[in-house]
């Protein structure tokens, strides 16, 4: 009997005779999914080698001249991108997979170069490109297009920002995905239970989310980039910290805490974690990362946390228009509270 098994006769044990479950497609869709993370220098080594092959065929086209026509180069482009989506569509294998990635970028290269020789508005030209990327990932369901086109928007919506000086729009880009990465993580069984191809996509989704919200906090983070949007940094503090309450809230629940002295004491730990962040939201922000990853064990989520943590605190302590003195203490500050969080946390698990 297979840990599989005992685990799906426990749960049908539990849930009566109504529970009912297909054992065979649940061991196909685990080894898929380990089979995508085993796989990962070779799609690499299978992206760079598409790339490099890629690259060869435009030279070949630039000696053809496809560059003196901005209507030849969308044609290609568009030519391309219809090839990359088709290969993920009708295909499931690596190689396939990974050269369809660097033909996707190469045509959406190409589409981008030809309606800008075209004259087209920048504004347009983005709204396109996140068009594209919303339809490859709505028709082709495999994890790297589908991670690809996820950040694509992404990228495009901040583009939108950036080109048209609405710096304080970075918070609402904040707002949003922290929202969307919130409800991704948290209702992760809902993502996996309500359709296949929803299931499907729940993978590239969910880091296409970490990897958008943390440029959306790497642009706050940079004061000379967007300056405008300091004024205001508190903005994107706020829903960050809310989570992260809620979060904390939700944790409680899981380990049965109910002593009202307890809940209150975390809630203050949690509270004295943030305080400091306000004007630091790409601090929390990580945070969030780190404590949604750790909800669901999702380790490549709380290695980028981890991370991306440390960076945005060396950032915090190298950028502020503080003193020495003051960030000194600031940082004291969130760390002895850290710390008695840890404590705390640690007597309560090994009492």
């Amino acid at each position: 009997m297979t840990l599989l098994h005992s685990i799906l006769e426990n749960v049908k044990n539990s849930e009566g005779e109504a529970f009912v479950y297909d054992e065979k497609a649940i061991e196909e869709a685990i080894e898929n999914r380990n089979n995508e993370k085993s796989n990962i220098a070779i799609k690499v080594l299978s992206v760079f080698g598409g790339f490099m092959a890629a690259l060869a065929f435009l030279g070949f086209l630039f000696v053809l001249g496809i560059y003196d026509s901005a209507s030849a180069m969308l044609v290609m482009g568009m030519l391309f991108l219809a090839g990359a989506i088709a290969l993920n569509k009708f295909f499931d294998r690596i190689i396939i997979d990974t050269f369809s990635i660097s033909v996707y970028g190469i045509g959406l290269a190409l589409v981008i170069f030809g309606m800008a020789d075209m004259g087209m508005d920048e504004d347009v030209i983005t709204l396109v490109v996140i068009g594209i990327a919303i339809i490859s990932l709505l028709i082709a369901q495999t994890y790297m297009l589908s991670f690809l086109s996820v950040v694509t928007i992404a990228v495009g919506v901040m583009v939108l920002i950036f080109s048209n000086d609405s710096y304080n729009l970075l918070h609402a880009y904040v707002f949003v995905y922290t929202l969307a990465l919130a409800c991704c993580f948290l209702g992760e069984g809902w993502f996996l239970a309500t359709n296949k191809k929803l299931a499907k996509l729940y993978g590239p989704i969910r880091i296409g989310l970490i990897i958008s919200l943390l440029m959306g906090l790497i642009a706050l983070g940079k004061r000379d980039l967007v300056p405008e949007a300091h004024g205001y940094i508190w903005l994107s503090s706020l829903p960050i910290a809310l989570c992260i309450l809620y979060l904390v809230y939700d944790i409680i629940g899981v380990l049965g805490i109910t002593q009202t002295r307890t809940k209150v004491l975390i809630y203050a730990l949690s509270v004295a974690v943030l305080v400091p962040t306000i004007l630091a939201p790409s601090i929390a922000g990580a945070i969030l990362i780190l404590l949604l990853s750790f909800r669901v064990n999702y380790k490549t989520g709380m290695v980028i946390g981890i991370v991306a943590l440390v960076y945005f605190v060396s950032q915090y302590y190298y950028d502020l228009n503080f003193t020495l003195l003051t960030k000194s203490i600031i940082l004291l500050c969130s760390g002895v509270a850290f710390l008695f969080f840890y404590l705390f946390i640690s007597k309560k698990t090994n009492p």
